[in-house]
């Protein structure tokens, strides 16, 4: 029996590998999110949301133009963990997130509370919270933070978008929402409704929002995106999209 060479042994190794190589140039790249107002905001492509606008040009600096799609929120958090170089915005860096996700750029950081209509009594403590019927965002990491204070599942009501949870609220089916202040309160401007007619609780937790992908994202890929975002930073292109969305912009 004869035995390849070392040279022949290689050239089939090359020819093996070559079809996986090609699937991962292949892949394209796709950007995915919710209806997340201001961040990201559905239907409006003039003015689709200040998450959205900061990585989209990025990428146009960085050489990888690519639009945001929106999908209900929970399925973009699918479509990032099951599709090859497709990343979401703005996900919520958790510690049970951590190891699922690659962390390709910081985006902002929020703060989330509990909100319910002016005439109840503002939710002030997690005691009173656990009694009543609370409205969170499906695919959000807002259900393991209150079940992890203790609160009932049989408690928590999970909707799809925001726009449900609010209504929720407003229909008495929940006692509140719980979730991200600058997303809940713009949804309630947003949609047209009275802000004076909701109240903001107390605050749980605070945690950074990143854009995040799921596997076949290069380590030069992800150096090209956050020197293109710190050139917007150094140059004020980031400072006036934040201020178009009447929102301070991130500290140099």
């Amino acid at each position: 029996m004869r035995w390849p060479t070392r040279r022949q042994a290689m050239l089939a190794m090359m020819l093996l590998c070559a079809p996986l190589a090609r699937a991962q140039v292949a892949a394209p790249l796709q950007i995915v999110t919710g209806d997340l107002p201001p961040y990201a905001i559905e239907g409006q492509p003039q003015r689709p949301g200040l998450h959205v606008e900061v990585v989209e040009q990025v990428l146009r600096r960085a050489g990888h133009p690519a639009k945001v799609g929106f999908y209900p929120w929970a399925r973009a958090i699918a479509l990032t963990k099951h599709t090859p170089h497709t990343a979401i915005l703005p996900l919520t860096r958790t510690p049970e997130r951590e190891p699922h996700f690659t962390w390709l750029m910081k985006l902002d950081t929020q703060h989330f509370v509990f909100i319910n209509r002016q005439a109840d009594t503002p939710v002030a403590s997690l005691e009173q919270a656990r009694k009543l019927r609370i409205a969170v965002l499906r695919g959000s990491p807002n259900l393991d933070q209150l079940l992890n204070r203790q609160f009932s599942e049989s408690q928590i009501v999970q909707a799809t978008k925001v726009e449900d949870m609010v209504r929720l609220l407003e229909r008495g089916m929940v006692d509140a929402v719980y979730g991200g202040n600058v997303i809940n309160m713009e949804k309630i401007r947003a949609s047209g409704r009275n802000p004076a007619s909701f109240q903001i609780g107390m605050l749980v937790e605070s945690a950074d929002m990143w854009l995040a992908g799921g596997a076949g994202f290069s380590e030069t890929e992800q150096a090209a995106w956050r020197q293109a975002y710190d050139a917007m930073l150094r140059d004020g292109s980031l400072a006036r999209i934040y201020r178009s969305y009447g929102l301070p912009p991130p500290a140099p």
